[in-house]
């Protein structure tokens, strides 16, 4: 490791890869909150966190496996699911007097059509002031699923290997979709 008078030793979220904090000034310098978009292989979560002086506080969240609540069966780490907890996340917003905010991706790299620009979208849908570009949203077809219906029709067998037939996600999205936006939050 490097020593001497002059070299400082990076911080430590930095040094792990967890943390870029001249994007996170940038963020904070909006003096908005920030729609914190995070996604694994097997979940997606949505966070509406303010800055405060003794660390971030969490707003409004939403995560994957609370669309059960809505009747959702399909995995939850798909494009669909993320416009969904995008969705609910706002809705929740709105809900704890929220109305604006700005996108945080972390590290993930701002591939468009991605699942954090889903998550935006949802958020967006949902009532919520983000500043965005309509070039980075999935078209609407394949936010809906419609990419992994036609997938699963040409495999052979499920493609979820469970009772979610994957053939049926755009219309299953559809009726979750329209649970979350009657729902009482």
């Amino acid at each position: 490791m490097a020593s001497g008078p002059r070299y400082t030793v990076p911080m430590r979220r930095r040094r792990e890869v967890r943390t870029d904090y001249h994007q996170r000034l940038r963020l904070l310098k909006s003096g908005k909150p920030r729609l914190v978009a995070r996604t694994s292989n097997r979940h997606v979560r949505a966070q509406l966190v303010s800055p405060g002086p003794d660390g971030d506080e969490t707003l409004a969240s939403a995560h994957s496996a609370d669309l059960a609540a809505f009747g959702w069966e399909a995995p939850t780490g798909n494009l669909p699911s993320a416009y969904l907890t995008g969705l609910l996340a706002g809705r929740r917003a709105l809900a704890a007097d929220v109305d604006a905010a700005v996108l945080d991706i972390g590290l993930n790299s701002p591939t468009p059509g991605s699942k954090v620009f889903a998550v935006q979208e949802g958020a967006i849908d949902a009532g919520l002031d983000v500043p965005h570009n309509e070039d980075v949203f999935a078209e609407w077809e394949r936010t809906r699923g419609g990419h992994v219906a036609e997938y699963a029709e040409q495999v052979d067998g499920d493609l979820y290997g469970g009772d979610f037939d994957a053939t049926d996600l755009p219309e299953h999205f559809d009726e979750v979709l329209e649970e979350i936006q009657e729902a009482d939050l």
